[in-house]
C-alpha cells in the first residue's frame, strides 16, 4: 500500500509540474486573435443560447455589433433574451427554437445558416451531458447525445463554410470539453462525443489553412452554467460542490478565452488549470486517474 501511495504522489507531482510547464508554454505570444468586433452588418450563429456559455456568447457578439441567430430548445427563454439584446444593443436578433437532437430540427436550423448573408461566425455550443453506467442510461438519451454533439455541428458547419470560403472570412467554434481528453467511466457516450468535436475541429483547421477561415474547439473544464442543474445530475450521486472552487471559470471567463485565441489555437482549452489538467491523460495512468477523479469528486 505504501509503494502504491509512493508511486502514486511521484506520479501526481510528475504531472503537476509537466502541467505547469505545458500551460506556461501554452500561454506563449502568438499571432494576434482573428477575432474582430463585428460592423453592423456581420451575422453569428449560436446553438444552445438561452443559458451558460451560449448566452454568454450572445451577450458579447451582440455588444460587439454582430446580427444574431440565435438556436436551442427553450423557446421562452431564448425569446426573452433575443429581446434583451436587441434592446441593449440595437442589433438584429432572430431566434429559432429547436431541438438539434432530432433529424428534422437539425435540418431546419442548417437551412436558415445557410441562408445567412455575411455570417462570420458559427458557435456550436449545445449540449448535455449524463452520469451513469453506459449500460444503465437510457438508450434514447444517449443515441440523442451523439446526434447533439456530432450530427448537428457537423451539418450547421457544412452549411456555414461554403459562404465563408466564398468571402474568404468566418470562424468555426465548435464547444468540446476536458473531458474530451478522457475516458472516463460514468461519462462513456460524452467523452467520445466531446473528442469527436476536438478532431473534427483540428482536421478542419488543416483543410481551412490559407482561406481566411478558421477552426476551434473550444474546451471548457467546470464552469458555472445550468449544465450541471438537471435532475439526471441531482439524482445520479453527483458530488459537484466537493469540487475546489479554483477549478471552476465563469461563462464569460471562457467566452474571452476563446475569442482571444480565434486563429491562434485549434485546441483552446481555457485557464492555466484546465491546460493541467488535459494534459494528465498522457502521464498518469488510467487508474490513477480513476482515484484521482474519486478523490476531487468529480
Amino acid at each position: 500500500m505504501r509503494r502504491q501511495t509512493q508511486r502514486w504522489a511521484i506520479g501526481a507531482g510528475a504531472a503537476i509540474g509537466a502541467g505547469l510547464v505545458s500551460a506556461l508554454w501554452f500561454r506563449r505570444s502568438r499571432a494576434p486573435s482573428a477575432y474582430r468586433p463585428g460592423d453592423g452588418a456581420r451575422w453569428a450563429v449560436i446553438t444552445g443560447a438561452s443559458s451558460g456559455i451560449g448566452a454568454a456568447f450572445a451577450r458579447r457578439l451582440a455588444g460587439d455589433q454582430y446580427h444574431l441567430l440565435l438556436i436551442a430548445r427553450r423557446r421562452e427563454r431564448l425569446e426573452q433574451l433575443g429581446a434583451e439584446l436587441s434592446r441593449q444593443h440595437s442589433v438584429r436578433v432572430e431566434t429559432l427554437p429547436a431541438d438539434l437532437a432530432r433529424d428534422a430540427d437539425i435540418a431546419g436550423a442548417a437551412q436558415r445558416v445557410s441562408e445567412l448573408d455575411r455570417l462570420a461566425l458559427l458557435v456550436n455550443n449545445a449540449g448535455f451531458g449524463t452520469v451513469g453506467a453506459f449500460a444503465s442510461l437510457s438508450a434514447t438519451s444517449q443515441t440523442d447525445m451523439i446526434r447533439l454533439h456530432t450530427e448537428a455541428p457537423a451539418r450547421l458547419t457544412r452549411a456555414a463554410l461554403p459562404a465563408m470560403l466564398a468571402r474568404k472570412q468566418g470562424a468555426i467554434i465548435n464547444v468540446s470539453s476536458t473531458a474530451a481528453f478522457f475516458a472516463l467511466p460514468g461519462n462513456a457516450t460524452y467523452c467520445a462525443t466531446k473528442r469527436f468535436l476536438v478532431t473534427f475541429s483540428q482536421a478542419l483547421g488543416v483543410e481551412l489553412a490559407g482561406q481566411g477561415v478558421t477552426a476551434q474547439a473550444l474546451c471548457p473544464g467546470f464552469t458555472h452554467t445550468g449544465f450541471h442543474a438537471t435532475e439526471h445530475f441531482r439524482s445520479g450521486g453527483n458530488r459537484l460542490p466537493q469540487t475546489p472552487a479554483l477549478l471552476w471559470m465563469t461563462p464569460e471567463q471562457v467566452v474571452t478565452c476563446s475569442l482571444r485565441a480565434l486563429g491562434r489555437e485549434v485546441v483552446c482549452v481555457p485557464g492555466v488549470i484546465n491546460k493541467l489538467i488535459a494534459r494528465l491523460p498522457a502521464l498518469l495512468p488510467p487508474d490513477a486517474i480513476g482515484r484521482a477523479v474519486d478523490a476531487f469528486g468529480l
